[in-house]
């Protein structure tokens, strides 16, 4: 079974591995291509990203989370000090996806297994740009901001419609 993890403060958990899996990046690119009856995640960016562009494909009967943001925090003294790596409060030393575009895609029957996914979600990651998806068709919120430690991100110009279908805790 692949990782799971709790990437922020939030109540979402995650599988830390996808179909394309970026750490280290900068200026990488996904495009025109069609992620199809995928079991998991399709694309993560993990810890340190800088400029991603994720434009012009299709998602279709994802497993569970279409795009994946993930960055990393530091452990402080005090409280943060029982916490594991890269868990802490501290996002200082700029280990996040900063800067990434996701635009033009379009993603419809996801979180066929997993019920806690979206098509666009980001845990500790900020400066986005997320517009001119369309986007239906998905168990829970299909755009998720599960905390703000980084802030900065832009949601603009997306068609989004059948969301929620499998939940009833957020409309």
């Amino acid at each position: 079974m692949d990782p799971h993890g709790i990437p922020s403060g939030g109540d979402w958990t995650l599988e830390r591995s996808a179909v394309v899996f970026a750490q280290a990046t900068e200026d990488f690119s996904v495009e025109g291509c069609v992620f199809e009856r995928v079991d998991g995640n399709a694309i993560l960016l993990s810890g340190y990203n800088r400029g991603a562009s994720i434009t012009h494909n299709e998602f279709a009967w994802i497993g569970a989370t279409a795009v994946a943001l993930w960055g990393d925090t530091e452990t402080t003294a005090g409280a943060d000090s029982v916490l594991p790596e890269g868990y802490g409060s501290d996002g200082t030393a700029g280990n996040q996806p900063r800067g990434t575009i996701v635009a033009f895609n379009l993603c419809h029957e996801l979180g066929i297994w997993e019920k806690q996914s979206s098509f666009y979600t980001q845990f500790k990651a900020g400066y986005s740009n997320v517009s001119h998806n369309i986007v239906y068709n998905g168990p829970r919120a299909h755009l998720n901001h599960n905390d703000g430690v980084i802030g900065g991100t832009l949601h603009e110009h997306n068609l989004i419609f059948n969301s929620c279908r499998e939940s009833g805790d957020h409309g």
